[in-house]
């Protein structure tokens, strides 16, 4: 729209990337179900997260809100 008192704001401008290297590239076996091509270091974060322990919640230290009416 336009803006009837005011300087007109500049259009920011980005740049796009620079000295971009692509090292890395991943996809899915979906016969196996498993991702390929992943860092060594990424498997764990992947492998069975079912053994992981699930976050605790402390219900005491939530605080109730009330949300206001939408208008």
């Amino acid at each position: 729209c336009c803006i009837m008192f005011g300087k007109k704001k500049k259009k920011i401008e980005i740049s796009g990337p620079s000295n971009f290297e692509h090292r890395v590239h991943t996809g899915f076996d979906p016969q196996e179900q498993k991702f390929t091509g992943l860092p060594q270091q990424w498997h764990s974060l992947l492998a069975d997260t079912a053994n992981r322990p699930k976050p605790m919640v402390d219900p005491s230290c939530i605080t109730p809100i009330q949300l206001a009416p939408m208008k």
